[in-house]
């Protein structure tokens, strides 16, 4: 058995200058002027990583979203599949469009400070006020240069072009160009918001996505979501769990706890997160067992001993037909209310059940599981009636007359 952990946190970005300037504190038009520049819900469709650093590593709020010499807000999806349906970024506020780069390759996930801003764009505001919308998909330019645009106005969609490991938006404003302006206000930052609405300031823990895969998950698998499985037999080498979170902290504990049908444990690791993690890939995996118990097994990770995710997953053989023998004997069925209902022992997929009427005629059934039973039940049959139950074991198809009665 293994464990294996994989994390990413700085989502990278680069500023659009070599030197690094003070943000802006001056006191001309300081309204509230900047829409949200990204389409979607704060926590479901992206969340904020990294402020503007404010020296010493701290963002406004004097916490630890930003890293050294971060100079803008990087607005983060989920994944890249998520990119690739398209997540549109919008203009905060009036103004004219002054340069475009674009043709950049939009799928970055290595840190490269040498690419930049990627594929962006430029927007001069009233106020001698500039924005820049960096790291963009390629080719997705809504806008070009000298164009008016307005606050909400779609100008392009998000990417991973330029120096960025991760699909997100890099927004970053200017006075006159020449002064980095922080939008957010803080006590260790600006006294005043440029935001007409602001997206909080989110510390909480989530568990944003999660899946299973049948080989050992580098952090790219998981970044493009390369497969989600359910069902692992005896050509799987490895069965591997991986989860996406934000909001870790230093000090935390993770513990992860792998489960047989019976309910036995399987395997379990607990590691202490060193530093506070805003965007957190976890990932392990075990080795296929070499006497595998068929059924349904439970994977569960715990943050400080509180469940935070788990997934269940089924292990078969290859054939796909499960070795349980001696059925006839203990299957127990009534009818209630018109409804059959049936208790098999041990766990069944649906794809193993069949149930129909003597003439043929399939019927359905929705089925209701636990390790130790399959509990199968119809939607309203008349009584007295006759059906065959099929099932599909190693050794074949099992037929059984059952009477609704």
């Amino acid at each position: 058995m293994n464990i294996r952990l994989s994390r990413t946190n700085a989502i990278m970005s680069t500023c659009i200058v070599g030197i690094y300037l003070l943000m802006s504190t001056f006191t001309s038009g300081q309204n509230p002027q900047f829409v949200t520049p990204i389409e979607g819900s704060y926590g479901e469709d992206y969340i904020i990583v990294n402020y503007v650093d404010w020296g010493g590593i701290k963002d406004h709020m004097c916490g630890t979203k930003t890293y050294e010499g971060h100079q803008g807000t990087d607005i983060v999806l989920r994944s890249f599949p998520q990119m690739d349906s398209g997540v549109f970024v919008l203009a905060a506020d009036t103004g004219i469009v002054t340069f475009i780069h674009d043709g950049e390759y939009d799928k970055n996930t290595v840190s490269d400070k040498s690419k930049g801003f990627g594929n962006y764009i430029a927007v001069r505001h009233p106020n001698k006020m500039y924005s820049y919308y960096a790291h963009l998909k390629k080719n997705s330019m809504l806008v070009q240069v000298g164009d008016h645009v307005s606050a909400g106005q779609r100008i392009a969609q998000v990417g991973s072009s330029g120096n960025s490991t991760d699909p997100h938006l890099h927004f970053e404003t200017w006075y006159d160009s020449l002064s980095l302006v922080d939008p957010f206000a803080g006590p260790c930052g600006n006294p005043k918001s440029r935001w007409i609405s602001a997206l909080p300031y989110d510390t909480t823990f989530h568990v944003w996505d999660d899946g299973m895969m049948n080989f050992l998950p580098p952090l790219d698998s998981m970044r493009f979501r390369v497969m989600d499985r359910t069902r692992f037999t005896p050509s799987d080498s490895v069965i591997a769990f991986w989860s996406l979170m934000y909001g870790l902290r230093k000090g935390d504990e993770l513990t992860i706890r792998w489960t047989t049908p019976s309910g036995t444990l399987w395997f379990e690791y607990t590691g202490t997160i060193l530093k506070d993690w805003w965007y957190y890939y976890y990932a392990s995996y075990i080795d296929f067992p070499a006497a595998p118990q068929w059924g349904l097994w439970k994977v569960a990770l715990y943050r400080n001993d509180r469940l935070i995710d788990t997934k269940a997953f089924e292990l078969g053989p290859s054939t796909g037909l499960y070795p349980m023998t001696g059925f006839k004997r203990s299957i127990r069925y009534e009818m209630v209310d018109h409804r059959l209902q049936l208790r098999i022992p041990g766990y069944l997929p649906e794809r193993a059940l069949f149930l129909c009427d003597l003439s043929g005629r399939a019927i359905p059934f929705r089925i209701v599981q636990s390790n130790s039973e399959t509990h199968l039940i119809t939607y309203p049959l008349p009584d007295n009636c006759f059906y065959l139950l099929r099932i599909r074991t190693d050794s074949g198809v099992q037929s059984f007359k059952i009477t609704g009665r």
